[in-house]
Formats: C-alpha cells, structure tokens, sequence
C-alpha cells in the first residue's frame, strides 16, 4: 500500500515530492527525493495507506519535466526537508498536487510522455504529462494545515534516493 510512481518514458526520470507532516511549521509538509525510475520502472515512494492525503510531486528527465504552481527549493543531493527549508545552492521547482481519494489504498502517478497513448487517469492512478518550461517567478500557495485524524498512518521510504546527476544539473538547472 502507498504511493508509487510509475515512469513511462524511454528516459531515466528523478522524483521528488511532498507529503503532509505535522512536526513541520508553518507550512505543515515535508518533501522528500530524489528518486531514479529507470524506464518503465514503478517504485514505492510512500508506505502505507494514501487515501485521503494530498502529495506535492516534482519530476524530470534529460528532456521532460513534471512541474506544477506549489513552489519550493530543493537540493540535488538526497534530502528529507520540511517545505520551507532551502539553502543557497538549491533551486526552485514547481510541484504538482495530487488528492488521494478516502478509499484508496495505493495510488500511483503514471509520468508519461507527450507521444504516449494512455492519458485517462482513474481514482487510483493519476497520468501524469510533461509540462512547458518556463521562467516564470514562483507564486506561493497555502498549503492545507491540517491532517485528517481517522486516517492509518504511513511513512516515506527512505530508501533508494539518490544525488541527481550532474549531468543533469547542466542542462535542467532552473531558478
């Protein structure tokens, strides 16, 4: 049971995303990455039940990106951070907000590319397209502050992330 992540690309794709945590003030979310999904790889990014939470995701690859208007800093080494958290050499991303439905016990975000077949997304997986880079400023948002209290409790894996490649760094560096 969780959150997963599917990559549905034919290139290697670096996540990071966010999740509600209530030791974290004032913006009660966490983020967490980077993890690498090798082509056509599903990896577990959140163990335990997904229902009813809302999960913030940042993604790209040497050519795509999933980006979304929920800004903050993130660095390339492997973090756990509290959102607000930055550091003078990390950069700004864009998130993308996902609502997990009460029901649901896994659910998985498909990034896929724009040539891709499958775009219907359904109450357990969430088709994710790639979207236009910009240079836009940040807009900040509020984020929900409160978590619901009948949910099971889950937790992110802490396993398997890694630096992004520099590489990279070079040619998807954004501010």
């Amino acid at each position: 049971m969780g959150l997963l992540f599917r990559n549905s690309t034919n290139s290697t794709v670096y996540v990071a995303y966010a999740y509600q945590n209530s030791d974290c003030r004032p913006v009660t979310y966490a983020k967490i990455g980077w993890f690498r999904l090798d082509p056509g790889q599903l990896r577990e990014v959140w163990s335990g039940y997904a229902g009813g939470r809302t999960f913030f995701y940042y993604a790209e690859s040497d050519r795509l990106v999933w980006s979304g208007p929920y800004f903050t800093q993130v660095p390339f080494q492997a973090f756990h951070w509290c959102w607000n958290v930055g550091c003078t050499t990390c950069r700004n991303v864009g998130m993308n907000r996902v609502d997990v439905g009460n029901f649901v016990f896994n659910h998985t975000v498909n990034l896929i590319g724009v040539s891709s077949s499958q775009r219907k997304s359904s109450e357990n997986v969430t088709i994710a397209l790639p979207t236009n880079p910009t240079n836009k400023k940040p807009v900040p948002r509020q984020m929900p502050k409160t978590m619901p209290k009948k949910l099971r409790k889950g937790r992110p894996v802490l396993r398997n992330r890694v630096t992004f490649p520099l590489k990279a760094r070079k040619t998807n560096s954004m501010s």
